[in-house]
């Protein structure tokens, strides 16, 4: 949590969103929801993002098997992003401008449209709207915030408890994200890229997210786990990608959860510098 023994000034960052999701500089609905916003900070608050993202040190955690990619990450359920936030002034108003009610039910203002139209949402016991989401700012995987959660739903079963988890990440040389369409509780996710600023033209085509559509059998799945080697390759024999977001500057990307929405990262090598991105995921709890 953030420390009370110093003052926290929230300098609200602005952000630069469409009025609709079908406003993004990139919008896709079909196969499934996806988009890209373009410039959504100011040049200078971007930049001071990027020249204080956390280095090395801070990134003790990993998805440690070799064939699910290896990324290294640092996650706001954890004490450690609380201690770099303690050190950077910028990241910590990114976190209290995002970490909201107000900015989360802007968010889902956005995309609650599209959210409505899957059937899969019409499955779940509490449908999403924008009259029934109740934020809840802090992530917290003890055992008694898990018993007080449970006694929340069971109080309040009309109640969607949002939270959002916060993610920094960095994949190195033969490194990769595999194939997967995001866990049964993410809504939807904004991921904002850090790439060198001498990046090359070749890096920032590689280094992006890849989206798929499917071409021959239907390996879609609600319920998604990191596929492994022999399920990839599988994958990619069914799958073709037909939209692959650049690794550029200063925009969100991102896409609503849903069965089909399958995305990776190629696997990378001869990088000079780590893939380095801050991903903001949107959890029903």
């Amino acid at each position: 949590m953030l420390s009370s023994s110093r003052t926290w000034w929230l300098i609200e960052m602005k952000l630069n969103i469409p009025s609709s999701i079908e406003l993004s500089d990139i919008y896709v609905s079909d196969p499934f929801t996806l988009y890209e916003m373009e410039n959504v900070f100011e040049d200078k608050v971007y930049n001071k993002l990027r020249e204080e993202f956390p280095d090395r040190s801070f990134f003790n955690k990993s998805y440690g098997k070799k064939e699910h990619g290896n990324k290294s990450y640092l996650h706001s359920n954890e004490p450690l992003f609380f201690d770099f936030l303690e050190q950077s002034e910028v990241w910590k108003n990114l976190y209290l401008t995002m970490n909201t009610e107000t900015t989360v039910k802007k968010l889902f203002s956005l995309m609650i449209d599209d959210i409505k139209k899957l059937p899969e949402r019409k499955k779940f016991p509490r449908l999403i709207t924008l009259e029934n989401i109740k934020f809840f700012p802090r992530w917290n995987l003890s055992f008694m915030s898990k018993l007080y959660d449970r006694i929340s739903k069971l109080m309040n079963p009309k109640v969607n408890r949002i939270r959002v988890l916060f993610e920094f990440s960095r994949l190195g040389n033969d490194c990769f994200v595999p194939p997967h369409t995001e866990v049964d509780r993410k809504i939807f996710n904004l991921l904002l890229y850090f790439p060198d600023q001498n990046i090359s033209e070749f890096d920032r085509n590689r280094l992006g997210t890849r989206f798929y559509k499917r071409t021959k059998k239907n390996l879609d799945t609600w319920e998604s786990t990191y596929m492994d080697a022999d399920e990839a390759k599988n994958f990619q024999n069914n799958y073709e990608v037909f939209h692959t977001a650049k690794f550029s500057e200063n925009k969100f990307i991102g896409l609503i959860k849903s069965s089909n929405s399958w995305h990776d990262t190629e696997t990378f090598n001869d990088l000079k510098e780590d893939r380095k991105s801050f991903n903001m995921f949107f959890y029903q709890c």
